[in-house]
């Protein structure tokens, strides 16, 4: 039996068993499917917390995409009907002016504002991932008052033709890796399909949970305290703007590791399949189950990915081709 469905089976089984006086509303499905959207109605997925540890240190986020490629590559100018469906076009040289980073697609917003949103404000504890020229990704990410344009690091391959665009039909393995340099800084890893395509050094090692337990969003709702997953946070939370190019596609195998993984790892185990007791391995979301309008954590039960406007067109029976090792 394909492991994801043998987890699941036992999952559902022990739930079944916990409870007697609480029904529990479960659905099995095999990943999300972001759609495009219209504005003010945009679906996202918002992760309030993070696993217990994750950014201390060293560490590895990894996910599957697949993206859609139906929908077309140009301009996606602010508030025309381009911006809803285009993947952006643009690959605008880093830190070549302070809005240098908001142009793109947004597959994860986990941008933090907490003195605000002028462009000099900074940006400290931002992790965040965006597609742009035409279908590249890049990764995000700021752990203090940075004094560049922009207030974010970007680990991409500049320009994109660096590297092939994913916007090909195919599942893609994506890694963000924070790894200890021998000097005392840090490197910054970007990989994409067993492939580092994108490294940044950086000078700090910062303890990121001081920012990811408690993300500060002025003017934006309470409940907001995560990251944003499918939409550009604002946008998805009604705050600010109405509309903001999101991410379309299909999304995956979501794990959360407090150590970096190795590079023989990531270059020749990238399609393995998990258990659950890997070492480092402190959370994992495999997608296969909806329970009360959100998919949990499979270590963590008390932790949780809700589910905001979603619709049966977002929940897909399309699982991404892992391999047991």
């Amino acid at each position: 039996m394909n492991q994801k469905l043998s987890f699941l089976w036992i999952f559902v089984f022990s739930l079944a068993g916990c409870s007697q006086s609480q029904p529990v509303k479960t659905n099995a499905v095999s990943s999300i499917n972001f759609t495009s959207s219209l504005p003010m109605q945009y679906e996202f997925a918002d992760q309030p917390a993070l696993p217990e540890g994750f950014g201390a240190g060293e560490f590895t986020m990894e996910l599957w995409i697949k993206p859609d490629y139906t929908y077309p590559i140009g301009e996606t100018w602010r508030g025309s009907y381009d911006q809803l469906n285009n993947w952006s076009e643009s690959d605008r040289r880093p830190y070549s002016s302070h809005g240098w980073w908001y142009e793109g697609n947004w597959l994860l917003d986990g941008h933090t504002r907490p003195d605000g949103f002028d462009a000099f404000d900074t940006r400290e504890g931002t992790f965040s991932l965006q597609f742009y020229g035409g279908g590249r990704i890049r990764w995000m990410f700021a752990d203090d008052d940075l004094e560049i344009p922009g207030k974010v690091y970007a680990v991409q391959a500049y320009p994109s033709s660096f590297v092939p665009s994913l916007l090909d039909g195919e599942w893609h393995h994506i890694a963000c890796v924070r790894r200890w340099a021998e000097d005392g800084s840090t490197i910054l890893e970007l990989w994409v399909d067993g492939r580092m395509i994108a490294d940044t050094a950086i000078p700090g090692r910062v303890d990121m949970t001081v920012f990811w337990h408690n993300l500060p969003h002025p003017d934006n709702p309470s409940e907001l305290g995560g990251w944003t997953w499918g939409a550009e946070v604002m946008t998805a939370w009604k705050t600010v703007f109405t509309q903001y190019e999101d991410y379309k596609g299909l999304m995956d195998e979501l794990r959360f590791w407090n150590r970096a993984l190795t590079h023989d790892e990531l270059e020749n185990d990238w399609q393995r399949a998990v258990k659950g007791n890997e070492p480092g391995l402190i959370g994992w979301y495999d997608f296969s189950e909806v329970k009360n309008n959100a998919f949990y954590d499979l270590l963590n039960p008390n932790q949780k990915i809700e589910l905001h406007h979603f619709s049966s067109e977002n929940f897909s029976s399309e699982s991404v081709p892992l391999v047991d090792l």
